[in-house]
């Protein structure tokens, strides 16, 4: 969804679950869009076609994916997800401090990831239904601001990972936020659209 603008006054990066595709954000990216039409929403597809199901992509594999193997895994497509990043942004013409990533599930995985190795600062990240594969052991280099949103009914991911990574965040001096929705699986809810509107008006 291109900016109505002839420069984008920031970009927004929305990040799909495994098995999914970009159509399946695309309510959440059309929403955005009518409330910033200077916007830039961007919903990129995922690196691989899925292996645990017949229809969508995923950023890694999820086939045998374990506590222990999890974190390979993201590392080797970290590369790949960093320069997808960079290159978004260039192609938009905007400028890496006015970029939001905006992750569900197996990509809210990525960009927490991403945070803890990041050598460029974004504007901020949002993570909807997911969780660190390891919990931060020292203070990002970029302090990004963070904002987590997980149903308090998740059974795919627990939201206790969530509160975990809040509590490690707050405790390493990111600035972050946590919002836990009633009575939610794991999924992305209208409940949840403007708590992520919030966020973005406050580090754009």
């Amino acid at each position: 969804m291109q900016s109505q603008s002839p420069k984008p006054e920031a970009l927004i990066l929305i990040f799909h679950g495994v098995g999914a595709s970009p159509e399946s954000l695309q309510s959440l990216g059309e929403y955005l869009h009518q409330l910033n039409p200077g916007f830039e929403i961007q919903i990129p597809a995922g690196f691989s076609p899925s292996t645990i199901s017949a229809v969508g992509f995923q950023w890694f594999d999820m086939v045998g994916v374990t506590e222990a193997n999890r974190p390979g895994r993201i590392q080797q497509a970290m590369p790949a997800f960093d320069q997808l990043i960079k290159e978004q942004a260039e192609s938009a013409g905007v400028p890496l401090d006015k970029v939001v990533l905006l992750g569900f599930s197996q990509c809210t995985i990525m960009s927490l990831e991403w945070l803890k190795q990041c050598s460029v600062s974004v504007a901020g990240i949002i993570g909807i239904a997911g969780r660190f594969a390891e919990l931060p052991l020292q203070t990002p280099g970029c302090p990004i601001p963070v904002c987590l949103i997980h149903g308090d009914a998740d059974q795919v991911i627990n939201a206790t990972q969530s509160q975990q990574s809040h509590q490690r965040l707050s405790e390493l001096g990111i600035n972050i936020e946590l919002h836990l929705m009633p009575d939610t699986p794991h999924t992305i809810t209208q409940a949840m659209y403007p708590l992520v509107t919030d966020f973005i008006q406050k580090v754009i």
